[in-house]
């Protein structure tokens, strides 16, 4: 419901450090800041005085703009950055306002902090990602060898045990915080080059005064060319926070189907109301909430991807709105898989049960491969599935169809018949070992390189 989710939102922007990032205070504070390094490097160089350089560094540190006086000039100019600058130079003492955004571009200003605003949410989604990693983790290891049934197409598979199955997905996770390491590491500098990226305000001079604000900032040296008019570094942040999202989905989704009351291995243990009529029901809302979310964050990625297509040397398409959409759909992504992790409660009774619930069918694989070097591969899998067929019709278990045949029967001991197959648990326990082994690797390495 709409009050749900507004009341949902006005927590996480209040809990969550992500939605302050692309706030309106925020933005401007950045914008203020950029202008700030751009008017101390001119100064040092001469380019402008150095009493309006240093009115603007202190009115960009105790800035305080009116973000009503703020929206009535950009209504007024119809044109955000002006709005900006204008409310902003009634701050300015002297003749400063006269030298701020000397030279620049709006899209010098607007990309530069893009990039920051995007570096510092992915940087708060990286330690938020490591938290949550950390408890499936502990989760994980605590139940590296507690068995349970794999389902593959919706059907009993072959005995897994519930750490393998975490261990799967932190593989998957490991794959999501080193794809936002990667971006941040390929995209660590924004862009101070004029109109057209040509230099032309500033003259000879300009690739140094562009490099010495990026240093301002803390960021590494600009690139070679300008890349005003090339959107695919905000595509790829889109892709990679895409992914990362349908990973919470997905476990999300795999807890929500195995908590239902049918299976009931896991619970998210909602004390909560569940129904206004139906006092029995507990629902999953954390896992609902989760997998809501993770596709709001993925359905922006295609308007990132249309933005792309920009004309000529560039144009206006700007994708603040989508990234800043996707970042706090990710940071409540994120809100709800930290609570998701740290309130689910295991049942290994029940996953034992439902491990034998198909009366000890899955062994059939085992069976198959034990009869292999003596009837060869295809003729002991042909004769398991006629066994097994008849047995399901019948609804007898796999153990009395072996006994009905005594000549299979005395092809294996009673370990071969019986669940779980510790041969199998044995290397459930070792994938899990090596998953999390991988992970911890990855988190020693101070430059954060997979293993």
């Amino acid at each position: 419901m709409l009050i749900d989710y507004q009341l949902a939102e006005q927590a996480a922007a209040t809990r969550n450090p992500i939605y302050r990032v692309f706030s309106i205070s925020e933005t401007v504070s950045w914008i203020c800041r950029v202008e700030a390094a751009l008017a101390k490097v001119q100064a040092a160089r001469g380019l402008i005085p150095a009493a309006a350089a240093q009115e603007i560094q202190c009115k960009a540190i105790s800035q305080t703009i009116d973000i009503t006086a703020l929206r009535a000039e950009i209504d007024a100019t119809g044109h955000p950055f002006l709005g900006v600058l204008r409310a902003w130079s009634r701050e300015l003492e002297g003749d400063a306002a006269q030298w701020v955004h000397y030279g620049a571009t709006t899209a010098d200003i607007f990309n530069t902090v893009l990039i920051l605003q995007i570096r510092r949410a992915a940087t708060l989604m990286l330690e938020q990602m490591r938290e949550i990693e950390t408890q499936w983790m502990t989760l994980a290891l605590a139940h590296r060898q507690t068995p349970m049934i794999s389902r593959t197409l919706g059907r009993h598979a072959l005995p897994i045990t519930f750490g393998m199955k975490l261990a799967s997905w932190l593989a998957e996770h490991d794959r999501s915080i080193r794809r936002l390491q990667q971006w941040l590491s390929n995209y660590a500098t924004g862009i101070m080059s004029g109109a057209v990226g040509s230099y032309a305000a500033f003259g000879p001079d300009g690739p140094a005064i562009e490099a010495e604000v990026m240093a301002e900032l803390g960021l590494k040296p600009p690139e070679a060319a300008d890349w005003k008019g090339s959107r695919d570094r905000y595509a790829e942040f889109g892709a990679a926070l895409a992914i990362a999202a349908r990973g919470y989905g997905r476990l999300a989704q795999e807890i929500f189907l195995l908590q239902g009351d049918d299976i009931r291995e896991v619970d998210e243990a909602n004390p909560g109301i569940g129904s206004s009529t139906m006092p029995h029901k507990s629902n999953p809302l954390l896992c609902i909430d989760i997998m809501s979310r993770c596709r709001e964050v993925s359905a922006e990625l295609p308007t990132l991807l249309e933005w792309m297509m920009t004309l000529h040397d560039r144009d206006s398409s700007w994708q603040d709105p989508s990234l800043q959409r996707m970042c706090q759909a990710f940071a409540r992504t994120l809100d709800m898989s930290r609570q998701l992790a740290g309130r689910l409660v295991v049942h290994p009774a029940n996953m034992l049960r439902n491990l034998h619930r198909t009366q000890g069918h899955i062994l059939a694989e085992d069976l198959v491969f034990r009869l292999a070097p003596k009837l060869g591969k295809a003729v002991a899998h042909e004769l398991l599935h006629a066994t097994l067929r008849e047995a399901r019709a019948s609804g007898i278990s796999l153990q009395d169809a072996i006994a009905a045949q005594p000549a299979l029967a005395a092809e294996f001991d009673a370990d071969a018949l019986s669940l779980p197959p510790p041969h199998h648990l044995a290397l459930c326990a070792e994938v899990t070992d090596r998953a999390l082994a991988a992970i911890e690797r990855r988190r020693n390495d101070p430059d954060g390189n997979p293993a």
